[in-house]
């Protein structure tokens, strides 16, 4: 095990310990596959140039989820839209010396070399104590709808945006934000580009086999073919024809694991960092130095 694959398995017993007995999925495995829930989620983004944070309710066929946006800068219509999406447990609108949010990591102090408008999304339960946030996805039900919000609310910005500009936009994110985009592409396919970091299709199969199932109950590791059903959208994710997707992998990810995840990208270049997951997450230079080369190939 090299340093990097050591930081992911020390970062999963950490969080293991603050989130104490509280284990994903524990409450119950009942909910219809991901694949399933997306396609009917939806919100509506008022305006997604105007400053500042901006909560709504997401409808989904699980129930009302809340989630927010926040458009960062606007340069004007003539340029590309990245619409980034955090990972899991950030608490991405809080900024200051002490916030450790990719978002702040990647753009915050960089916007004079940022070519592009830029909004942020923020997924459901991410805005209370790392407890509540484990606490709430002690039942499967509020995963999937959090991840099918997500979605919906990366449509509902890229539906506004367009109303507002014909230049591209480009759906990214981190991690479970990683994810998020590429289900967005599995479901509703509209955006110009997507740029999943450190992500990939194979959802289920991250609880099931990465060093994540430690943080899952043991009810729902014995079946695991329930949460694979439940949360796997490799099927759907390619068989979308569309030349639209620039992953970024890490080599020695325990999490998101390469060899796992990159065989959802059958037809893309896949570009690797040769890190793990969160020495990657924390290469902010690298990162966003791939996602703005990423951005000029879609205009």
């Amino acid at each position: 095990m090299n340093h990097h694959e050591f930081v992911d398995v020390a970062a999963i017993r950490l969080s293991g310990l603050l989130t104490r007995d509280r284990k994903l999925f524990e409450r119950g495995l009942d909910v219809p596959p991901l694949v399933d829930v997306t396609p009917d989620a939806e919100t509506t983004v008022e305006n997604a140039t105007t400053a500042g944070q901006h909560a709504v309710d997401v409808d989904t066929p699980l129930g009302t989820f809340e989630a927010a946006y926040m458009p960062w800068q606007w340069r004007g219509p003539e340029y590309p839209t990245v619409v980034y999406h955090h990972g899991s447990g950030e608490h991405p609108f809080e900024f200051g010396r002490f916030a450790s949010s990719s978002f702040q990591g990647l753009f915050v102090g960089h916007e004079a070399d940022l070519p592009v408008n830029i909004v942020g999304v923020r997924a459901p339960f991410h805005d209370r104590s790392q407890r509540e946030y484990a606490r709430a996805l002690g039942d499967l039900r509020n995963f999937v709808g959090m991840c099918a919000s997500s979605a919906a609310l990366f449509e509902a910005t890229r539906a506004d945006l367009a109303e507002r500009s014909d230049a591209p936009v480009v759906l990214s994110g981190v991690s479970l934000g990683g994810f998020a985009a590429n289900l967005h592409r599995a479901c509703f396919g509209t955006a110009d580009r997507y740029v999943p970091l450190l992500a990939g299709a194979a959802l289920g199969e991250l609880f099931v086999s990465s060093v994540y199932r430690h943080l899952v109950s043991e009810s729902a590791l014995r079946r695991p073919d329930r949460l694979r059903d439940v949360l796997d959208f490799e099927d759907q994710f390619r068989a979308v024809a569309a030349d639209d997707c620039a992953p970024l992998l890490a080599r020695y990810d325990r999490i998101v694991e390469y060899d796992v995840q990159r065989s959802c990208y059958e037809g893309f270049p896949v570009a690797v960092l040769e890190k793990g997951h969160v020495t990657g997450a924390l290469a902010a230079d690298a990162v966003r130095a791939y996602l703005l080369e990423a951005v000029r190939e879609s205009e």
